[in-house]
């Protein structure tokens, strides 16, 4: 055995398997409703739960009386019946978490999409170029979604949101999300890793003459 074939690669499958870990939680994060819950130790007239994209309410109206619009069940936070509320539910801080939590997501389909490249088309040249743009995305998508999650964390659950901010809580989805995002840095540093192993056995053959199967140098 040539001294080349030492550098295996030792992350497989390691990084696929932690980065599908982080693109579930960031997939059921961006679509469930619960990055913030009340404490449900109120009867009626607060809000229940929310998440990026759904918002849901037990006998709500706006909290300066400007409307007598009750708001009780469910709603889509870009619907157009949320206009009468939609100063305190759209605070710039909430809307930049869902732009970058967006960009976020959308990343990791990207990086979903190379994590299958390279499980099912393996082929070592082909490999180190699809290494290269799943850890460059990963890393993107994990700045977006930290910015978001630290956002949220520090804001999400204050007195200036939603009412009776005593009764909330980070919820769930909130929970998830940051999994989401600290798996996402874990499994770009994997694919980074194997990145270089396999760069390294790249300049191995190079420097040493190995020729491929095929019969031309490597």
């Amino acid at each position: 055995m040539s001294s080349y074939e030492t550098f295996e690669p030792t992350t497989y499958p390691w990084g696929p398997c932690v980065f599908m870990v982080s693109f579930l939680s960031i997939v059921i994060s961006f679509c469930s409703p619960y990055w913030l819950a009340n404490d449900g130790e109120m009867e009626e007239g607060h809000f229940l739960n929310t998440g990026l994209w759904e918002v849901c309410f037990l006998n709500y109206h706006d909290y300066t009386y400007r409307y007598d619009r009750i708001y009780d069940g469910c709603y889509w936070t870009l619907d157009e019946e949320m206009h009468v509320i939609s100063d305190q539910l759209k605070r710039p801080f909430f809307v930049t978490v869902q732009v970058f939590y967006t960009f976020c997501f959308t990343l990791s389909l990207i990086g979903t999409a190379l994590t299958g490249i390279l499980v099912l088309c393996p082929g070592e040249d082909f490999e180190r170029s699809v290494l290269k743009l799943a850890y460059i995305d990963l890393f993107i998508s994990w700045v977006f979604g930290f910015i978001a999650v630290i956002v949220f964390g520090a804001m999400g659950d204050n007195r200036d949101w939603m009412p009776h901010w005593d009764h909330n809580h980070l919820s769930w989805s909130f929970g998830l999300a940051v999994v989401g995002v600290v798996a996402e840095f874990v499994a770009a540093v994997l694919y980074w890793v194997e990145y270089r192993i396999q760069k390294r056995k790249e300049s191995y053959r190079q420097s040493h003459g190995v020729f491929t199967l095929e019969g031309t140098k490597s």
